[in-house]
């Protein structure tokens, strides 16, 4: 801590931390300002910054041995370091500028802290290295490349080679009926045109590629439906619980801009929430179909390959084959086998420009200025919400969008010159989904689809269920208050539940255990609430499992592996066979799996997972049925995720705690099947902005602004977020003094 000088002229950099170690910076120039945001994410998140990095290099399996040579291996057939390096070379001078004053705050800390390193540094032995600027793009594309459609459509290849094109279209639903952010009164988008024709000419093609061994929420309300009269923007990203989070609360200001929000520690800026002097943004997944994935075969012997030595901790060294075609690297598969995957992602295509528009969001000063500094935004597709103090709200998709074949869209396709993006050019920004000031006074965003109307954005939006409910709260405030946000925050009723147990009710009757009249009876008046203390929660969840598993095993797709061992993963195999399925039994589309031809058929599978659930509750919890609640089987984890790999490093690990909701309700508490009714998405961060007074609104995050756990601000945020409780975020100068718990300068 001291104070610097620059052309002899004292430079100050102000920190103030508040009672929850939240930094509030004041800085004389924005690349000062920057070096703070380095050097604060460093002091509060290091390791986790330098984990990332590690990750993108390709190198994590250094750290925990055989455990991350896969996703290793990926990223180096990926060339993501070269990627990263490239896009960072072609940035604007300014964003070159801030990153290089990140990463000199950055490796500022870690001068001065180089004797005392976090923790995880005690269990292994890869040293931490300097920060260097192009690392931040390395960091944020690690944090988004997986949130694309590669697994989904590594999963419908399994599936059409497996089961066929009815059952594919079957589970997918009709997309069509979906509720939609906004309509618009242009041509209406068939999202399942010509899907029979692509699903029967590529079946045959995918066969061979199987036998290998083996969500959000964000919402904005017009002045006119508030009780200030000025507007509210709140929302919560779902992502998966670890710790640390991957969201750090930050504030800083300096003559060009005053911001505050959350961060990605690596990153500079505010990429997805945050409000300066004039305007609030935030954002939710947009779901963008930004993958595909191309079957390879004739042109493998064309590829000039190339080796990188992968070290593996505990294991030695390994050679891992990297390579391209025309259509992008080959990331999946052995090319001695003749037939392997390769890769094209919107964060590989061109030059990625992202970060160009972090400084613009900061000094934006209306929502219409805000969406013109995300144009060039590329990773990911977004929904943007934006909300200005003159009243305005405004809703707008920002990314890269590239419209392919629509064969491209649904499965891997045949790596052919006609399937390339080479000659494809991206969506022009101004012809991408947007409204200002809708009629209804609110917008909603809950990754689903965001128009009835093109361009082309995915097929694997999120069902209505969360979008739905949030309108319908909306709808009952005339004159909403910040305090209606914590409520929405925390609603768990769930609008898919009831299609589910009116399945149940209607079909099941053979069931043989003595308490199924009395589960089907709660269930029938059963308030459709996920809530800790819920009987009725507890036996729909496992019901759900169980119907899932029953169809998985019929199908023969429990154990999914397409193009290599482990691809798709497990856990999300198992989360797109639960959505599938339940799609199947909603939509009566159940003759389509071997064995429940017929209603009877049904009735026995519907009546065995009733009994099963009943017999699975007594085992976990006892034969006292009061005693069956959601929050005991339904337990939030926050994996450290270097301590869930080395035994050594297993106290790192936070305590855990029930969850109340699951993936259809505003309250996220998903579940992955395949790890039982364990929570393993929810918020990861919420907020709620005020236009009247920006120190009224608020915001929590899972465990707290610290990453060192035993800091004291490791943990200091779990009641409130448990309690759906929003802490100050204060922004004036007046009340960041206020809150001031300790000074230092830079």
């Amino acid at each position: 801590m001291r104070c610097g000088v620059g052309q002899g002229v004292p430079v100050t950099i102000a920190i103030r931390r508040d009672r929850w170690g939240i930094s509030h910076v004041e800085a004389l120039d924005r690349l000062d300002a920057f070096e703070a945001q380095g050097w604060v994410a460093a002091d509060d998140r290091f390791w986790q910054m330098d984990a990332d990095r590690i990750k993108a290099q390709g190198r994590w399996a250094e750290i925990v041995g055989s455990k991350g040579a896969k996703e290793d291996a990926f990223f180096r057939r990926m060339r993501l370091t070269n990627k990263c390096k490239n896009d960072w070379s072609l940035l604007a001078p300014e964003t070159k500028q801030m990153t290089e004053a990140y990463a000199k705050g950055v490796n500022r800390w870690l001068k001065e802290q180089a004797d005392q390193l976090p923790e995880e540094y005690q269990y292994h032995d890869l040293p931490p290295e300097s920060w260097e600027p192009w690392h931040c793009l390395a960091v944020y594309k690690i944090r988004h490349v997986f949130m694309g459609t590669l697994h989904r459509k590594l999963w419908r290849g399994h599936l059409l080679a497996t089961c066929g094109p009815e059952v594919v279209e079957a589970m997918q639903g009709n997309m069509n009926d979906d509720s939609v952010i906004a309509s618009f009164d242009n041509p209406t988008l068939d999202l399942l045109s010509g899907l029979p024709e692509v699903l029967k000419a590529n079946s045959e093609l995918l066969e061979a590629l199987v036998d290998i061994d083996g969500g959000s929420n964000s919402w904005a309300i017009h002045g006119s439906r508030t009780s200030s009269g000025m507007p509210l923007l709140a929302g919560d990203p779902h992502r998966g619980i670890e710790f640390p989070n991957v969201y750090h609360q930050f504030h800083m200001k300096c003559p060009e801009f005053n911001a505050i929000g959350l961060a990605f520690p690596g990153v500079p800026g505010f990429p997805h929430f945050g409000h300066n002097d004039d305007v609030a943004w935030c954002i939710t997944h947009g779901m963008a179909d930004d993958t595909d994935v191309f079957v390879e075969s004739t042109d493998l012997d064309q590829v000039e390959w190339e080796t990188e030595l992968l070290t593996v901790r505990g294991e030695g060294d390994y050679e891992v084959y990297c390579g391209s075609t025309e259509r992008g690297p080959v990331v999946i598969g052995d090319p001695a086998e003749n037939m392997a995957l390769s890769l094209a992602w919107t964060g590989l295509a061109g030059t990625d420009t992202t970060f160009d528009a972090l400084i613009p969001m900061l000094k934006a000063s209306s929502c219409k200025k805000l969406e013109d500094a995300v144009a060039c935004w590329v990773i990911p597709v977004n929904n943007v919400l934006s909300a200005d103090t003159q009243g305005h709200i405004s809703f707008k998709i920002r990314g890269r969008v590239i419209e392919r074949p629509e064969a491209n869209r649904w499965i891997p396709v045949a790596g052919e010159p006609a399937s390339s993006w080479t000659d494809l050019e991206p969506v022009a920004f101004d012809q991408l989904p947007g409204v200002t000031d809708p009629p209804e006074g609110y917008l909603v965003t809950a990754n689903n689809r965001p128009s009835n109307s093109g361009p082309y954005i995915s097929l694997d939006f999120a069902g209505s269920a969360r979008f739905d409910r949030i309108s319908q709260l909306l709808e009952t405030l005339p004159a909403a208050s910040l305090s209606d946000m914590e409520r929405i925050h925390g609603d768990v009723v769930s609008l898919r539940a009831p299609d589910i147990v009116d399945s149940l009710l209607t079909h099941a009757s053979k069931f043989t255990h003595p308490w199924a009249e009395w589960l089907l009876n709660s269930l029938a008046n059963w308030n459709n609430e996920m809530s800790e203390s819920s009987i009725e929660a507890a036996m729909y969840a496992v019901i759900r499992r169980r119907w899932c598993e029953s169809v998985g095993e019929r199908l023969g797709i429990s154990a999914p592996s397409f193009g290599a061992p482990g691809w798709p993963s497990a856990e999300d195999a198992s989360r797109m066979l639960a959505d599938a399925a339940l799609v199947l039994l909603s939509d009566h589309r159940h003759t389509l799996i071997p064995g429940l031809e017929t209603e009877e058929d049904l009735d026995h599978a519907l009546s065995a997972c009733i009994d099963e659930t009943l017999t699975e509750l007594q085992l976990r919890l006892g034969d006292d049925r009061e005693t069956w609640t959601w929050g005991r089987l339904h337990r939030m984890f926050s994996p450290h995720f270097m301590a869930s790999l080395i035994q050594e490093a297993h106290h790192l690990h936070p305590p855990v705690d029930t969850c109340p909701g699951d993936s259809d309700t505003v309250r996220c508490g998903s579940v992955i099947p395949e790890r039982g009714e364990r929570a393993s998405a929810a918020s990861v961060a919420r907020y709620a902005f005020d236009l009247d007074d920006w120190d009224k609104s608020g915001w929590v995050v899972p465990h707290g602004v610290s990453g060192v756990r035993g800091s004291g601000h490791d943990l200091d945020q779990r009641q409130a977020w448990l309690e759906c409780a929003l802490l100050p975020m204060v922004f004036s100068d007046k009340g960041v003094r206020e809150t001031e718990v300790s000074y230092f300068e830079l």
